[in-house]
């Protein structure tokens, strides 16, 4: 991969006041996103420890990505029902930051550094704390200079059904988000930035001008506010 490596230099880079010359619009389903996907498996079994930066290839082979945490530390595979217990579909593979107060794994913010850019980026996200919690996106174009912040709104639960928080991004202007760094927020310390991602799939093309009014929708999860404990 020839681009900068951005995950040793994301920290300064969020700190960029570049006003975006695309525009973006967001999707609360993974319904536009359907040219290709990361599947965390590959990284290994459930529960295994992963170096940042990690290289992930696309199911299809159209694509491949670095990623990892941004302060350098290691993170999680996980799966829903076995290693997470969560509000994914059950089975689910999904990658955690770990928490470093607890001694496991490095932390968020993580970074998903693409090898090609893309129209439109997706997953689904879970805080580990249950209950109310923010999620932020930050999306750089293809030169890795920054362009916009996003942010969500999500509930965390162990339901178990699918009801996680799907973020869905379109640059309705260009083929041009090159990286993402998304983080999570769960009212402070321990919690903040402790968070894990399912499947990331996307697209290579812009949202037709019609089906714009239809995206913006679905961004809030659907669960009760339970407290958990940690159950790893």
């Amino acid at each position: 991969m020839r681009k900068k490596l951005l995950l040793l230099s994301i920290a300064v880079l969020c700190l960029g006041s570049l006003a975006s010359a695309d525009t973006y619009v967001t999707t609360g389903s993974r319904g536009p996103f359907t040219a290709d996907f990361i599947d965390w498996s590959q990284l290994g079994a459930p529960g295994n420890f992963v170096s940042t930066p990690a290289l992930v290839f696309s199911f299809l082979g159209t694509n491949a990505a670095l990623v990892g945490n941004a302060n350098g530390g290691d993170f999680l595979t996980m799966q829903e029902g076995v290693t997470w217990l969560g509000n994914f579909d059950y089975g689910e593979n999904l990658v955690w930051t770990g928490n470093p107060a607890f001694g496991v794994g490095g932390g968020g913010p993580f970074i998903i550094e693409l090898l090609n850019p893309v129209g439109g980026i997706g997953f689904g996200i879970q805080a580990d704390l249950y209950g109310p919690f923010t999620a932020l996106v930050s999306i750089y174009d293809s030169n890795l200079n920054f362009q916009t912040n996003l942010v969500f709104s999500g509930v965390s639960s162990g339901l178990e059904n699918g009801s996680n928080l799907f973020i869905g991004i379109q640059d309705t202007t260009a083929v041009n988000i090159g990286a993402i760094v998304i983080d999570s927020f769960s009212g402070g310390y321990p919690w903040d930035h402790d968070f894990a991602l399912d499947a990331v799939s996307f697209n290579y093309t812009t949202p037709e001008p019609g089906t714009m009014v239809l995206l913006g929708s679905g961004l809030l999860g659907a669960a009760g506010l339970i407290r958990r404990k940690l159950g790893r």
